[in-house]
């Protein structure tokens, strides 16, 4: 073994000698690895990620105060409430497919999309979004006839459009109306011998047919009444005075009257001859009437009265022979048919409370 010399101190150490082959060792390990491109270079990174591309167009057409709710591929849901350009929140990367389409339509429009799908390669921002308006809704508007004997009635809708029906059934208008719009239905030509009065004729299209309207028909054997109308009880008014009431009725039109009342004062007891008028009269509003009917021997008329304050309260009309009774109403009523109006005036007619024109 090879021995070396170190000098510590006076004296001489020897210690094994160092194997110089180690050394090299490393060295060639190093070369190795410079040779082999072991060290950190530009090729050995990974490539960069793929960018992100953002989806949009433009939105038209759309109305002022609505609003459009547009999707990407059925999901990030996007509202967009003002005409001009659009960008949806979820950018996508490289390769992905868009499908823009609508979630929600506005109020009254439809709108529709184009090129609207594809691959996202880079942004995208030629989707087009177009609204138009719907064309207005339309109702009919209608109803039925009965009563009709013969001849025809001629209704209208809102003082025109005029209708002709002459059998009893189902009617409707010729023209349509937009949701929205009022409706007024009356009679502008009574049929020969009849006459026709029209209930749930008045009111507002809503968004479907309106079918409720009622014409019913009656023989007019005796029509609306007119003129000066006194009861026939006969009572003290003051000490040596007697007198009737009195309905002044003034008629209107073939549906509507209105009237006064007041006293007619007599000088006996049994308030013959003409009588006097006492004292102004008072107004008591007017009487609409919607439907009549008929038995062989009476004519009765219902209605909506309304006074001059503004209350309303159903009313019965009843003509039989020389007489008129005028009653109260109820909802629903308490008189469905003539013959049922009858049957009261029966039981009323003794008591004198219904009027002459004597």
């Amino acid at each position: 073994m090879t021995r070396q010399a170190s000098a510590t101190g006076a004296g001489r150490t020897w210690h094994p000698a160092r194997p110089i082959f180690r050394w090299a060792a490393l060295g060639l390990a190093a070369a190795l690895l410079v040779g082999c491109g072991g060290g950190d270079d530009d090729n050995g990174t990974p490539p960069p990620s793929a960018g992100a591309f953002s989806i949009g167009g433009a939105v038209s057409g759309l109305g002022a105060g609505k609003t459009v709710t547009l999707q990407n591929a059925g999901k990030d849901d996007l509202t967009v409430n003002a005409n001009g350009n659009f960008v949806f929140v979820t950018r996508l990367d490289s390769g992905i497919a868009y499908a823009v389409t609508v979630k929600t339509q506005p109020s009254g429009q439809r709108c529709t999309v184009t090129e609207g799908t594809g691959t996202a390669t880079a942004n995208v921002s030629n989707v087009q979004v177009r609204c138009e308006n719907l064309a207005a809704a339309t109702y009919t508007v209608g109803g039925s006839v009965s009563g009709l004997t013969g001849g025809a009635v001629v209704l209208q809708n809102n003082g025109r459009d005029d209708l002709s029906v002459s059998s009893n059934g189902g009617f409707t208008f010729g023209t349509a109306l937009a949701g929205g719009t009022a409706y007024a239905i009356t009679v502008r030509t009574q049929p020969s011998g009849q006459s026709c009065m029209v209930r749930n004729g008045t009111g507002t299209v809503g968004s479907a047919n309106v079918s409720s309207v009622d014409v019913s028909c009656a023989t007019a054997a005796l029509g609306l009444p007119e003129g000066d109308w006194k009861q026939e009880l006969c009572v003290v008014v003051r000490p040596g005075t007697w007198g009737r009431s009195l309905w002044r009725i003034t008629r209107q039109s073939d549906t509507r009257v209105t009237g006064q009342i007041g006293v007619v004062t007599y000088a006996d007891a049994n308030c013959s001859g003409t009588g006097t008028v006492a004292g102004p009269l008072t107004d008591v509003g007017n009487v609409a009437f919607d439907r009549n009917g008929s038995t062989a021997t009476l004519t009765a008329f219902w209605g909506l009265w309304t006074q001059p304050s503004g209350l309303t309260s159903r009313a019965v009309w009843a003509r039989k022979g020389p007489r008129l009774c005028i009653f109260g109403d109820q909802i629903p009523t308490a008189f469905p048919t003539a013959a049922s109006v009858e049957s009261y005036v029966d039981t009323v007619l003794p008591a004198k409370t219904c009027y002459t024109q004597n």
